[in-house]
């Protein structure tokens, strides 16, 4: 299972995350490395695992490096090739809640929870290798899976290394970016389209001109010293 998040710098929306299962036949891992001594994971699971050649999935990598037209042509693809794939979103009254570290680990905990519970509603016990874009490990011990059904790690740069995080990533993006749309036709003057909630120049214009959003996180910096601002 492959999971990644986006949306930890925007200024407005949620931080969102998506878990997939890719099936292993369209995977490059007809090599695999010795089978791991339980406490790492054999590094097949998490390093430069790619779709096979010519498969429609083959072009994938991290989200940041595709184009929006790419990326729109292989979500649906993703949707439909996954074993199992979900959709986490945080938003903002959250994110300034717990911070946006703690609800990017939410996030992920929430994706990866909808993906276990689809699974194992038909497979009881099966087992799951987790692999994380970035440094860190959402807790997972919440989880309805006994101590030997789920080994998880992170991967730094891994949505430019595994195929699965890349499918995440690519998830991830394209959902978010579609609520900025929404929310661009919400509130044309802001111009989301353009900025998707990021601090730009535009953004930052608007935001001083037009006041904050309900959708504006208040703990990031400008929208805090705004507040500040409009409390003199």
């Amino acid at each position: 299972m492959g999971v990644d998040e986006v949306g930890r710098g925007p200024l407005l929306g949620d931080v969102v995350a998506a878990a997939v299962i890719l099936p292993n036949n369209i995977l490059n891992l007809a090599t695999p490395s010795a089978p791991s001594d339980g406490t790492t994971l054999p590094l097949w699971q998490a390093d430069d695992v790619a779709i096979i050649p010519n498969h429609p999935l083959s072009r994938l990598t991290d989200s940041k490096k595709l184009s929006e037209k790419t990326r729109e042509t292989l979500a649906p693809v993703i949707r439909q090739t996954a074993h199992r794939f979900a959709i986490a979103k945080i938003p903002p009254q959250v994110i300034d809640d717990i911070n946006i570290l703690q609800a990017t680990m939410l996030a992920m905990q929430q994706a990866i929870g909808e993906t276990v519970k689809n699974v194992i509603a038909k497979q009881p016990d099966a087992r799951f290798t987790v692999i994380i874009d970035g440094n860190r490990v959402p807790d997972l011990t919440i989880l309805p899976l006994g101590d030997q059904q789920l080994q998880a790690r992170a991967v730094v740069k891994g949505d430019s290394r595994h195929a699965a995080i890349s499918a995440a990533s690519v998830l991830a993006k394209v959902s978010r970016d579609h609520d900025m749309l929404a929310l661009a036709a919400r509130y044309p003057a802001y111009h989301i389209d353009k900025h998707k909630g990021y601090p730009t120049a535009a953004h930052l214009a608007a935001l001083a001109e037009y006041g904050i959003l309900p959708e504006h996180r208040r703990s990031f910096a400008p929208v805090k010293r705004l507040l500040a601002d409009l409390k003199q």
